[in-house]
């Protein structure tokens, strides 16, 4: 056959051409098949399907929480990876698709205060900014590795949801692998690489279900996609690239099943759980806007809201005789005063001290003469004398004593302290009061005791951070292993959005991930025992107080999370969760106790720092052999 000359665009001209005005012409094979080839300057569209991947992926999470979409979701968005576009119109779009995904996901944020908005607008902002770098990152592997794409992209997505985790004081919710919440075996393999590895397995089978349509022409020439020689100087189109598809798939045919078996095995391990101590978890629903008050001048009349608000909680937990009661965070109305001074403090410090813990052991424990685990403010005057502020777990024993506190390390930005103030004052403009409310971190993992028991504390959002999880369920220098997790927190900021189910998602998986039951008491729900299998454990609603008791106590709805017929325990499913928020109530359990061991909590984020060192050494490697001469600059990604 002859060959045909056709015009090409090259990324440097010939010497010729140029005096020409003409595009240079090169020799090129016949076209397969006799199928015709796309124009080489038409570029691909690449607007609609990062638009389409933003969209899709919205859909699954909630409110709407169509997880298995997430199986096909990314699939639009690596069209772009062998696009034929321009490097400044590949960022836009996908940041685009970013942002249609983010804006919508995040809509929670400013529910309980206007000036929240611009917080929702700034980190909507800042978190698009990951599908361009995604992109980046895959084409950089692509195109300068011999990974296939679907290994080069999972690695690129967890690296970057793990760079999220910390970055600019961290973000980890919205995980891939967060989509799979509800399908149990599959998430068992958290407790080897964390949630990263099951959002690798829904990266990869995306990746590959792309490349499959990549390896049709039609679908090439409909979406204008590089041809194979072009979208890589190191993947050649053979005969064996076809064939190496194939292995893909049954490489990612045989890590599903064996996750999917892994996590079959580590459930039927649920038979060796042991039950723990007997606790009841109060949940609030208390409007932010009230607690708001307890800052500003109304602060008397919000406190005694509040007291009045939990009272009628705490009569009715106390009528169980828990080992211990959980607080919602900052849910108890009055503050918390230390001394860490070697000095003598002053009077008014020692007064407030031996106010606040007369009160504990003289009012709280006459009424309720059990453990609590209060979430409360704390106001400590530390060694430089200096007053700091903390959110704070504060165990009470039934013996009064007080000795034991855990002060919030995670803190929320905004929300709990103004990001660069000292630099831009004009940030105080976005905070939620008119005050410095800023607090101080934690430093210490506290092992709270109860009986033979030990117990740790994750206050608010810190149930997302996988880091602070972990290290709880290993000895360190502040204590042994725990032997169960507490999560405190105060959704009453977002006051029944989807955020609620959000929050309960992602400490699930610090469950798998730790192998540690999880009991969250949260303001405005969802409270809930979440054992070390990542499963919701379904409650039963008691029967309504006899009418004659107190008219208050009487509007306290009671649960108790029981086992069937059979003797296990049932599961709640997602589309109940909604049916606990924004309700008051008690939430009785015995903590089902687990002692495996983790992996994951022992050695941590491997895989994604794994990813994150490939892809320097990729891009590294990829400068130094940057090609000098110029007729192969336009080769380059």
């Amino acid at each position: 056959m002859k060959s045909t000359v056709e015009p090409k665009e090259t990324g440097m001209a010939g010497p010729e051409s140029i005096r020409a005005g003409k595009v240079a012409l090169v020799e090129t094979d016949p076209t397969p098949q006799g199928r015709r080839p796309p124009t080489p300057i038409a570029g691909s569209p690449v607007f609609l399907p990062a638009m389409a991947t933003g969209l899709v992926l919205w859909l699954c999470y909630f409110p709407v929480s169509w997880g298995w979409l997430s199986w096909v979701a990314m699939v639009p968005f690596l069209g772009l990876v062998r696009a034929r576009a321009s490097k400044k119109r590949l960022f836009w779009a996908s940041y685009v698709g970013g942002s249609l995904f983010f804006w919508p996901a995040l809509s929670w944020m400013p529910v309980a205060d206007n000036r929240m908005y611009a917080t929702w607008a700034m980190l909507a902002v800042y978190c698009a900014f990951y599908f361009p770098a995604a992109l980046a990152f895959t084409r950089l592997l692509d195109r300068r590795s011999f990974l296939p794409l679907c290994v080069s992209f999972p690695l690129a997505w967890i690296t970057l949801e793990w760079a999220r985790s910390f970055l600019l004081t961290g973000f980890a919710w919205y995980y891939l692998g967060h989509t799979q919440h509800d399908w149990l075996p599959m998430i068992q393999i958290a407790d080897v690489g964390g949630v990263y590895a099951i959002s690798f397995l829904v990266a990869m089978t995306n990746a590959w279900l792309f490349d499959l349509l990549y390896q049709m022409p039609a679908v090439r020439d409909a979406f204008r996609w590089e041809e194979p020689a072009a979208a890589s100087t190191l993947k050649q189109p053979t005969a064996g690239f076809r064939f190496g598809l194939l292995l893909e798939w049954a490489a990612l045919f045989a890590l599903l099943i064996t996750a999917y078996s892994y996590g079959s095995w580590r459930i039927d391990q649920e038979k060796s759980f042991v039950a723990g101590p007997r606790i009841a978890l109060l949940q609030g629903n208390q409007d932010q806007r009230i607690r708001n008050e307890s800052h500003g001048a109304e602060g008397g009349n919000a406190l005694q809201l509040t007291a009045r608000h939990y009272a009628p909680l705490t009569t009715v937990a106390m009528k169980r005789r828990p080992e211990l009661i959980v607080w919602p965070e900052t849910a108890y109305p009055a503050h918390w005063f230390d001394v860490e001074s070697k000095d003598v403090p002053p009077q008014v410090w020692v007064d407030r001290c031996l106010e606040i813990r007369n009160h504990f052991r003289q009012d709280l424990l006459r009424f309720c003469p059990t453990n609590h685990l209060l979430g409360i403010s704390s106001l400590v005057l530390d060694e430089n004398n200096k007053e700091r502020r903390y959110n704070s777990a504060l165990l009470l024993t039934e013996k009064g004593d007080l000795s034991h506190r855990f002060d919030k390390m995670h803190r929320v930005p905004f929300g709990e302290y103004v990001p660069l103030r000292d630099v831009l004052p004009f940030m105080d403009k976005l905070a939620p009061y008119d005050y410095d409310y800023s607090l101080t971190p934690g430093k210490k993992f506290t092992r709270f005791p109860l009986g033979e028991f030990r117990f740790g504390a994750l206050i608010c959002f810190e149930d997302s951070d996988p880091f602070l999880a972990r290290r709880y369920a290993v000895k360190d220098e502040d204590g042994d292993p725990v032997h169960f997790l507490v999560n405190q927190s105060n959704d009453g900021w977002f006051d029944g959005s989807s955020e609620h189910e959000e929050h309960l998602v992602v400490a699930r998986f610090r469950a798998i991930e730790t192998r540690r039951a999880l009991v969250r008491a949260v303001n405005m729900g969802v409270s809930a025992v979440v054992d070390s299998n990542g499963r919701v454990l379904k409650p039963r609603k008691l029967p309504p107080e006899d009418p004659e008791f107190r008219t208050e106590t009487s509007r306290v709805t009671q649960w108790e999370i029981v086992t069937n017929e059979k003797g296990q325990f049932e599961s709640l499913p997602p589309s109940e969760w909604r049916q606990f928020k924004k309700q008051s109530g008690v939430l009785f359990a015995a903590v089902p106790i687990d002692c495996r061991a983790s992996f994951y909590a022992e050695w941590g984020d491997l895989l994604p720092q794994a990813g994150g060192v490939i892809i320097g050494l990729v891009w590294a490697w990829s400068l130094l052999r940057r090609p000098k001469d110029p007729a192969r600059l336009g080769h380059a990604a």
